[in-house]
C-alpha cells in the first residue's frame, strides 16, 4: 500500500515539473544558435519593426536560439556583468540557425518539392526583373528599326538623284528596309508585351507575399544600401549618356557645314542641290530622334540618380542612429513559480504559485 502511495506521489511530481517547465521560460537551453548573415542585424526588444534595438550583430556573430515568433527568431542576449540575459527578437531573413536541432525548432521539409515563401518571393522578383529587361529590349528593337528605316533608307524625290535608275534603286532599298522594319517591329512588340506581362505578374506576386509576410519587402539595410548605390550609379550614367546624345546631336547639326542648310548657288546641277536638301531632311529627322531619346534617357537617369542618392542618405542616417549606445535598461528579477501539491476538502490540488 505504501509503495502504491509512493508511485502516485512520484507521478504527481513528474506531472508538476512537466507543467512548470513552459512557465519557467522556454524550457531547457537550446543547443541551437543564430548566426548573422551580414553586418547590422538588429535585435529588438519586441517582435516589431517599431520596437527599440537592444543590440546589433556583426557579420558571423552568434546568439543562443530560443524559439520563433512569426518572422522573428527569439534569441538570448548576454546582459551586463552581474545582470540577467535579455530576450530579444531578430528577423529570420537576417540570420541563419546553426547547431543541433532542438525540440522547439521548426522541422525542415525534407524532400518537399513545394518552395517556401522566400523562394517564391525570389522567383517573383526574378520574373519582374526579367520582364522589365525584355520590355526594354523589345521597345528598343522596335524604335531602332523604325528610326533606321526613316533616317538611313528614306528615299527622296526623283529630282534628288542623278537619273531614274538611281531613284528606283533607292526606292527598292527603302521597300526592302520596310519589310525588315515590319518584322523587327513585330518581334519587338511581342517581346515588349511578354516582358510587360511578366513584370506585372511578378510585381503582383511580390506584393501579395509581402502583405502576408512584411519582412520579405524589407531586406537588410546592407542590401538596401547596395541597391541604392547601384541605382545612383546607373542613373548618373544614363543622365550623362542622354546629355551626350541630345547635346552632341544638336551641336553636330548646328556646327557641321556639310549638314547645314544647302544653298542653291553652291551646286552646279539641280539634282545635286536636291540631294543635299534630302540629306538635310534626313539629318533633321535623326536630330529629332536623338534629342528625344537623349531627353528621355536623361530624365530617367536624373530621377534614378536623385532617388538612389536620397535612399543612401536615409540608410546612412539610420546606421548613425543605430550605432548610438542603447539606453541601459534596469532588469527586474522575477522569482520562478513554486510547485505545490495539497489536500483540500478531501481533494488533491496540484498547481503553481508565483511569488512577487
Amino acid at each position: 500500500m505504501r509503495l502504491k502511495h509512493d508511485l502516485i506521489g512520484a507521478g504527481i511530481i513528474i506531472l508538476g515539473v512537466s507543467l512548470a517547465a513552459p512557465a519557467l521560460g522556454y524550457g531547457l537551453a537550446s543547443a541551437q544558435q543564430v548566426r548573422a548573415l551580414g553586418s547590422g542585424a538588429s535585435v529588438r526588444l519586441d517582435p516589431s519593426d517599431s520596437s527599440p534595438v537592444i543590440a546589433n550583430m556583426a557579420a558571423g556573430a552568434t546568439l543562443d536560439w530560443i524559439g520563433e515568433s512569426g518572422p522573428y527568431h527569439i534569441v538570448s542576449v548576454p546582459g551586463q556583468p552581474g545582470q540577467d540575459d535579455l530576450i530579444g527578437y531578430v528577423l529570420a531573413t537576417e540570420v541563419e540557425v546553426v547547431g543541433s536541432a532542438s525540440a522547439g525548432a521548426r522541422p525542415a521539409a525534407a524532400g518537399s518539392v513545394i518552395p517556401d515563401i522566400y523562394a517564391q518571393y525570389d522567383r517573383s522578383e526574378a520574373r519582374r526583373s526579367s520582364g522589365r529587361k525584355r520590355s526594354l529590349w523589345g521597345g528598343t528593337l522596335a524604335i531602332v528599326a523604325i528610326a533606321t528605316t526613316q533616317i538611313v533608307f528614306a528615299a527622296g524625290d526623283e529630282g534628288a538623284y542623278a537619273d531614274s535608275a538611281s531613284h528606283r534603286a533607292a526606292v527598292d532599298r527603302h521597300s526592302r528596309a520596310g519589310n525588315v522594319r515590319n518584322a523587327l517591329t513585330l518581334a519587338g512588340t511581342g517581346l515588349l508585351t511578354w516582358g510587360a506581362a511578366d513584370y506585372i505578374l511578378g510585381r503582383r506576386g511580390m506584393a501579395t507575399m509581402a502583405g502576408e509576410l512584411p519582412s520579405l519587402a524589407d531586406p537588410p539595410l546592407e542590401d538596401q544600401y547596395i541597391d541604392a548605390r547601384t541605382r545612383r550609379g546607373s542613373g548618373k550614367r544614363k543622365f550623362q549618356w542622354g546629355a551626350i546624345m541630345a547635346g552632341g546631336s544638336y551641336a553636330t547639326v548646328r556646327w557641321l557645314p556639310w549638314l547645314g542648310e544647302p544653298d542653291r548657288a553652291d551646286y552646279d546641277a539641280e539634282w545635286e542641290y536636291m540631294s543635299a536638301v534630302h540629306r538635310r531632311n534626313r539629318t533633321e529627322t535623326a536630330n529629332r530622334w536623338f534629342i528625344g531619346v537623349g531627353s528621355v534617357l536623361g530624365v530617367w537617369g536624373a530621377v534614378d540618380w536623385v532617388l538612389g542618392s536620397r535612399k543612401m542618405y536615409e540608410i546612412e542616417a539610420i546606421s548613425r542612429v543605430t550605432a548610438l549606445p542603447a539606453p541601459r535598461r534596469e532588469t527586474v528579477a522575477v522569482a520562478g513559480p513554486d510547485l505545490f501539491v495539497r489536500r483540500v476538502a478531501g481533494r488533491t490540488e496540484i498547481g503553481l504559485a508565483w511569488s512577487r
